[in-house]
């Protein structure tokens, strides 16, 4: 847990803060300092000890390292690209807790994404891609900026924009991710549409929240299943147009819209998401997701597993859970149902939360 304050003067929950990208931790890092040295077998005995130490941030980023070392073989050296053990670490990864990583496999997984990028000679944006991964930003934003540019028009040129808007987003150049984004959300549909949507409504969600609601709730829609999208990406989506609208129910014009035009409450425009997200979520995380949901029916059980969950994934995803249970207090608290009231008293006592006005 952290010292910064969860409650404003008002005693009304905080913002949740932008997710921040997870720093590569120390011993991952020893494994691709390793790689980019030339010692690959070192770095992927080091990293793969690492990847299956258990659930948690550290293995994770060391799942999507090796996942990067093996991307960077592909094309002309005859590598085996997204197969095989990558494609298995990258599933753990979008099925893990970490709300930049995670999504990004998922769109790796895409039926489409290895058509889309498999480019000759060479294969530049699986190599980009790579270089990303195993820690080399520069070499990356050039290969998907040269990409974007070559295939201009294109169903690789749109890929190639959703790629370097996501490596500038994690990066901090959230100005300039917005035009690749923007076109790409435009352009593309399903699982790249959503994900585009999805980052772009990060962007927005500080500056331009109704904006950002439009494009999140584009986003939650283009990356369902049924539209070409898929359950590992579309649970992500769902999960952070959910956090958003517990953010913001209360301030949103398409919130109002729905009441009345669909004679719903706020609480059940903001469940719905979480309800999605949860329809679509596969065994694992994001655990956001089951307190996101099972809060609205007063289950705390989920909601208290979800909570354990994150704390061993790491300390940051555990404050983010806490802060979703406030968010959504005022929405899912009823004075007239005891055991709401009390499990709520019990949730805020176990996990040190001030009780919000």
């Amino acid at each position: 847990m952290t010292d910064h304050p969860l409650l404003d003067s008002g005693r009304r929950p905080l913002p949740l803060p932008p997710d921040a990208p997870s720093p590569v931790p120390a011993e991952v890092e020893a494994g691709l300092v390793a790689f980019r040295a030339g010692d690959a077998p070192a770095a992927r005995a080091l990293l793969t000890t690492i990847a299956g130490t258990g659930r948690t941030s550290v293995s994770g980023h060391a799942a999507m390292a090796l996942a990067g070392i093996e991307l960077g073989g592909t094309g002309a050296n005859g590598g085996t690209g997204l197969g095989g053990s990558c494609r298995q670490r990258l599933e753990r990864v979008a099925t893990g807790e970490d709300p930049w990583l995670g999504p990004l496999a998922a769109v790796m997984l895409a039926p489409d994404f290895e058509s889309y990028t498999s480019l000759e000679p060479g294969r530049p944006l699986l190599r980009s891609l790579a270089a990303q991964l195993t820690g080399d930003p520069d070499t990356a934003r050039d290969g998907f900026e040269r990409a974007a540019d070559v295939y201009r028009d294109t169903e690789t040129g749109d890929v190639a924009n959703l790629l370097l808007g996501n490596l500038l987003v994690q990066h901090g150049d959230k100005a300039t991710a917005l035009k690749p984004l923007r076109d790409a959300r435009k352009m593309c549909d399903g699982v790249f549409a959503g994900h585009a949507g999805h980052l772009e409504g990060h962007i927005l969600w500080q500056d331009d929240t109704e904006r950002a609601g439009k494009v999140l709730n584009y986003a939650h829609g283009a990356s369902h299943p049924a539209r070409h999208g898929s359950k590992e990406l579309h649970t992500w989506v769902a999960l952070r147009y959910g956090e958003f609208l517990a953010d913001n129910a209360f301030a949103l014009d398409l919130v109002h819209d729905q009441i009345e035009n669909s004679g719903v409450t706020e609480g059940d425009v903001v469940r719905q998401p979480f309800e999605s997200a949860l329809g679509s979520k596969k065994d694992g995380g994001p655990s956001l997701v089951d307190i996101g949901f099972n809060l609205f029916p007063a289950d705390f059980g989920p909601v208290r597993t979800g909570l354990e969950r994150l704390k061993t994934w790491s300390d940051e995803r555990y404050e983010r859970g806490r802060r979703l249970v406030l968010a959504l207090h005022e929405l899912v608290h009823d004075s007239r149902d005891e055991q709401c009231t009390r499990g709520l008293a019990e949730l805020r006592e176990k996990h040190g939360l001030p009780r919000p006005h």
